[in-house]
């Protein structure tokens, strides 16, 4: 039984804080995330690594209750379909055949190239007119030199609270299913929201400290994500591997989503 079968098999009747939250991010965005974690390059992508990879995420994502659109799967039929051509003995021809990743690493090339194309415009739009700039200084050394912080996506998110709730899951081994009064996604949020009007600053593992069960833990990371969806929470860490910096930036809006 792999990890993820034991973690859902805690998590066996979910009705009671089934929670719909909006994918800011799509599944393009999630292979792109998975290339830049295994620092491949992105025209000799190892299929099968990445493909697992990818199921996981996926997986996972059924364990939060987060449901996604039908796009996803289709991705995963996508690398599914060149796992198989790749695995095939290659025919004894004189024309030198396609690449079977060749379509989609275009498509990964050019979506990278919109995507980086509309985060420049949204910044020219924005930054210095209505948003300004919050510069992170760390304290931790005798220097007045600002750092500049990187955000974290939603992709590096679900995989830091993956890794937390392997962590704390042992916890709650005995826990079989969502408790029966579970907290409403609005309530948690107004919890995170008050939270953070307290602390100018939380690290993202502390966000958890207060949280009894695996399901609290849950709808403590779903409110993070619609935080984080709807702008009120800037969500940075200064490297790829720092603590994820969590900043409360907004005011709630409940009933937005």
């Amino acid at each position: 039984m792999t990890e993820l079968s034991k973690e859902q098999e805690h998590l066996q009747d979910p009705e009671p804080c089934l929670v719909k939250v909006q994918l800011f991010e799509g599944p393009l965005d999630l292979l792109l995330h998975l290339i830049k974690k295994n620092e491949v390059d992105i025209y000799d992508i190892p299929i099968a690594r990445i493909m697992e990879q990818y199921i996981e995420y996926l997986e996972f994502m059924k364990v939060l209750n987060l449901q996604f659109a039908g796009e996803y799967l289709v991705i995963a039929a996508e690398l599914s379909l060149i796992k198989s051509k790749m695995l095939l003995p290659k025919p004894v021809i004189e024309e030198e055949e396609e690449d079977p990743r060749a379509e989609l690493v275009r498509r990964l090339i050019e979506y990278q190239v919109y995507k980086d194309a509309a985060t420049d415009l949204v910044g020219r739009d924005v930054l210095g007119r209505d948003v300004f700039k919050r510069d992170y200084i760390d304290t931790s050394f005798e220097t007045n030199e600002e750092v500049e912080m990187i955000p974290v996506d939603m992709w590096s998110l679900i995989e830091a609270f993956r890794e937390f709730y392997k962590r704390r899951s042992y916890l709650w081994a005995e826990e079989i299913s969502f408790e029966a009064e579970t907290i409403s996604i609005e309530d948690k949020i107004e919890q995170v929201i008050i939270l953070l009007q307290t602390r100018p600053q939380l690290k993202f593992e502390e966000l958890f400290d207060d949280c009894s069960s695996i399901s609290d833990l849950v709808i403590t990371f779903l409110a993070l994500l619609e935080l984080a969806r709807t702008d009120n929470i800037e969500v940075v860490q200064e490297t790829p591997d720092s603590s994820i910096l969590i900043t409360y930036s907004g005011e709630s809006q409940i009933g937005s989503f």
